[in-house]
């Protein structure tokens, strides 16, 4: 049985909701004070925090497996990056540093990687690196945008879009 109903009740836009790995919060987009901010509140509901604060936006949060960093786009820097922060949102880090969009992460099943989608070649392709930002590597080259990266849970594949790829 499906149980539908707001969890936010407010004018903002709630954007791309993403649960915990242990299902008792969820980390969203909103732009309840005038730009885009990572929140997080229990899954009813209550205890919304503000995780980040500034005036670019921050969005497509993705936890880590251990529940324990969230990794996310943003433009503070003046263009989209990824950034990881602890889920209580200290410890903010650049995981990449470049002119191009980098966005929408998606975490490894063991955490050890973060996949994204990126224009650092002028079209949307899929890179994966470590969670600690080395080893950058491609994945796609194709004219195609590939975007919104989906691991497996064994780990060996990455779903994009209707695309599927073998590692």
């Amino acid at each position: 049985m499906f149980v539908v109903g707001n969890l936010t009740n407010n004018a903002a836009a709630d954007v791309y909701p993403s649960w915990s790995p242990d299902g008792t919060k969820i980390a969203f987009g909103t732009n309840r004070d005038g730009n885009y901010e990572i929140y997080v509140m229990n899954a009813d509901g209550s205890n919304l925090t503000n995780l980040t604060n500034n005036a670019a936006a921050d969005v497509y949060p993705s936890w880590s497996p251990d529940g324990t960093k969230i990794a996310f786009g943003t433009n503070r820097d003046g263009n989209y990056e990824i950034y990881v922060m602890n889920a209580d949102g200290s410890k903010l880090t650049n995981l990449t540093n470049n002119a191009a969009v980098d966005t929408r992460p998606s975490w490894s099943p063991d955490g050890t990687k973060i996949a994204f989608g990126t224009n650092r070649d002028g079209n949307y392709e899929i890179y994966v690196m470590n969670a600690d930002g080395s080893n950058l590597t491609n994945l796609t080259n194709n004219a195609a945008v590939d975007t919104r990266p989906s691991w497996s849970p064994e780990e060996q594949k990455l779903l994009l879009g209707l695309i599927e790829m073998e590692l």
